[in-house]
């Protein structure tokens, strides 16, 4: 509500002195009330005056615009600084802590493999195996009866 108030009032007084200027350059009349008007102002008169007060307006937004800038570069430097005193303090530390964790679960699981999963496949092995052998024994008789009757036709 405060911001609409003072837009509505800028408002006012920027179309105020645009018709004040428009008035007193071509009509002859006055931008400020009777009896405000300062003793040692006069109101621009020619073109060249009002390009003078116009550079001169250009400018100070110019100086403005550039201390601006400054600041806004001095405080990215700042912000650059505390970001990186921040990865170095707490980012590198995290990531030291992570990889001693990768380390960590890399042996747990090789420990795992080789404790655990190498018995189990030898034993799962020699079981494969042992089965491969004893059918192979016992289907003997009936593999050879096999192949000569389709030898045979």
């Amino acid at each position: 509500m405060v911001k609409l108030i003072i837009a509505i009032i800028v408002g006012v007084v920027l179309a105020y002195l645009g018709l004040s200027v428009i008035v007193d350059g071509y009509a002859g009349g006055n931008i400020f009330p009777n009896g405000l008007t300062p003793d040692s102002w006069a109101a621009p008169n020619s073109w060249s005056t009002w390009r003078d007060i116009v550079i001169v307006l250009s400018a100070g937004f110019w100086v403005i615009g550039g201390v601006l800038l400054v600041v806004l570069l001095i405080v990215a430097i700042f912000l650059l600084l505390q970001v990186r005193k921040l990865l170095e303090q707490n980012v590198a530390p995290a990531v030291d802590s992570l990889r001693d964790s990768l380390d960590n679960l890399r042996g747990t699981t090789e420990f795992a493999g080789e404790t655990i999963a190498s018995p189990l496949i030898r034993a799962y092995s020699v079981v494969r195996g042992v089965r491969s052998g004893l059918g192979a024994i016992t289907n003997f008789p009936n593999r050879v009866k096999g192949n000569k009757k389709k030898g045979r036709k």
